[in-house]
């Protein structure tokens, strides 16, 4: 088989650049797909907070903080019963089930210690809408379906993407 000289002296030549080229796509490849796993906490863009830790952020999301730094009232939103995004949330901040986190909000708006239940969205794209509109509003969505009009939290100090991050997709 008859070999043909110029692809042989571009491929002696350029080696260490192929190989840098495929290392560099498959490092964003990876970076794409980690962030793709990851959940996303979002805030109005106007909300001072920009990191919080998980215990800190359990306590919001259970409506056991109720302001936010700027004296904000928190408005909590959730995704729908089911979702990968809500089961990811109940496990990494709630660490509850489905059926505790129900039971949990029923008996908290009985007692009169919340005024609701956090707001059902079903989208990430109504998450950031709903989010952008309200100026103490909170939630999570897929790291993917962020947008520019809400502003992503980091946790423990990462950003959805980053090695790490402590909300993933189950």
């Amino acid at each position: 088989m008859n070999r043909h000289p110029v692809i042989l002296n571009f491929w002696a030549g350029n080696q260490f650049l192929i190989f840098a080229c495929w290392v560099w796509l498959t490092a964003g490849s990876a970076q794409a797909q980690s962030q793709s796993a990851d959940v996303a906490i979002v805030v109005n863009p106007a909300c001072s907070l920009t990191d919080v830790s998980l215990p800190d952020l359990a306590k919001i999301f259970k409506a056991q903080r109720t302001k936010t730094p700027d004296g904000n009232k928190f408005v909590l939103t959730s995704r729908e019963t089911g979702s990968p995004e809500r089961e990811s949330i109940l496990s990494a901040v709630y660490q509850m089930s489905d059926p505790q986190y129900e039971k949990y909000f029923l008996a908290a708006t009985f007692a009169g210690t919340i005024q609701s239940a956090p707001k059902v969205i079903v989208t990430g794209v109504s998450v950031c809408q709903f989010v952008a509109s309200e100026p103490g509003a909170i939630g999570y969505l897929r790291a993917t379906e962020t947008d520019n009009t809400v502003k992503v939290l980091k946790v423990e100090g990462k950003a959805p993407g980053d090695p790490n991050y402590p909300i993933k997709m189950k």
